[in-house]
């Protein structure tokens, strides 16, 4: 877990380094609108909107996993309550053998 904070903590500077090495306002033109911002801000507008994209891209997998998931557990534990049945069954029979 701290692997993974320091990891997070060391992308955040490097991101801001990042953000202050670009800090020069470029021209953007996009259809219809057009607005200016600084370089960095728009590089990371762009990964942002690309992890977005591939969250939803991904989503109907991860339902789909998701669901199967549910379905094979709620299947074992139909299962184990039918054996545990089936034990009780097999152990009252040889009691009264």
């Amino acid at each position: 877990m701290e692997f993974y904070l320091i990891l997070a903590a060391l992308l955040g500077v490097l991101i801001a380094a990042f953000a202050i090495q670009n800090a020069t306002p470029v021209a953007v033109k996009f259809l219809v609108w057009e607005f200016q911002s600084s370089l960095a801000v728009i590089v990371i507008l762009s990964l942002l909107a690309g992890m977005i994209l591939i969250f939803l891209i991904s989503l109907p997998g991860r339902l789909k996993r998701r669901k199967e998931l549910y379905d094979k557990n709620k299947r074992i534990a139909e299962l184990e309550k039918r054996l545990t049945e089936l034990e009780k069954t097999a152990s009252s029979a040889q009691t009264t053998a």
